[in-house]
């Protein structure tokens, strides 16, 4: 089955849409589903032009398709899915993904902050960029994600994968400060550069393919080794925290 919602113009497009209703298995019992904006419950037609095309009986059979040009608008899209796939022609807002457990969302855009937040399965794809905390826990809390692959095309913002436990990141860009600080396990691969990577890191592997800025002096230098055809320089710590995670480096700067 395919549903497909095409975003209708906003009088006040400036206000969020939370739309954490927008997941595979819901379309199961039909299209009577509500979003929010602001404190207005919305018909899913009020917010949307809507089509379905076949039927399903399971959420893996359902593909989402969203498009318009304020798909930026809508929240926490794909909030707790675990099957089935979203497509969205666009960017996307913020906390998409939340607490995913398994199928597919795939961004054809950017995606704001918290993208694929606390994941325990599936996959994330982003063919933009990715804005701050991508893939990582939220504020005060030490939980991360647990599971899956978020895999991000452009670059990514700061504290990229924070408290990752399990699963992989990749980017393929760059990454801003902080990248995987507070890793407990999973791995993150970051291809650009990034500053100050796996601060306070106690387990996992982070591998920067660029330059690692800020080069933290509590990890210990172990030597060059040879990863998927390149030279990096491997280091363990974070020492400060009693660390025994794996740090992978092209290259790297101390602080000033």
């Amino acid at each position: 089955m395919k549903v497909t919602l095409a975003m209708k113009p906003a009088e006040r497009s400036f206000i969020p849409i939370e739309a954490e209703a927008i997941v595979p298995k819901n379309f199961l019992a039909g299209t009577d589903i509500s979003v929010w904006r602001g404190n207005r419950e919305l018909r899913l037609d009020e917010v949307f032009s809507v089509s379905v095309e076949g039927d399903a009986d399971r959420p893996e059979d359902v593909e989402v398709v969203l498009s318009g040009d304020e798909t930026f608008r809508l929240k926490r899209v794909g909030e707790y899915m675990d099957g089935g796939k979203i497509v969205v022609l666009g960017g996307i807002g913020m906390h998409c993904g939340n607490f995913m457990s398994g199928g597919t969302i795939e961004i054809h855009g950017n995606a704001d902050g918290w993208l694929g937040r606390e994941m325990a399965g599936g996959t994330v794809l982003c063919r933009g960029d990715a804005a701050d905390y991508c893939a990582s826990g939220y504020r005060g809390g030490r939980k991360g994600m647990t599971g899956g692959t978020v895999e991000v095309f452009g670059r990514a913002g700061d504290f990229l994968a924070e408290s990752l436990a399990g699963g992989t990141v990749i980017v393929h860009g760059g990454a801003g400060d902080m990248a995987g600080a507070e890793m407990h396990g999973g791995t993150l691969i970051v291809h650009g550069d990034c500053s100050r990577p796996a601060a306070n890191m106690k387990a996992g592997s982070c591998y920067v393919y660029g330059t690692a800025h800020g080069m933290l002096p509590t990890f210990k230098r172990i030597g060059a080794v040879q990863h998927d055809g390149r030279t990096l320089i491997q280091f363990t710590g974070d020492i400060a925290n009693r660390g025994k995670g794996n740090l992978f480096v092209k290259d790297y700067r101390y602080l000033d």
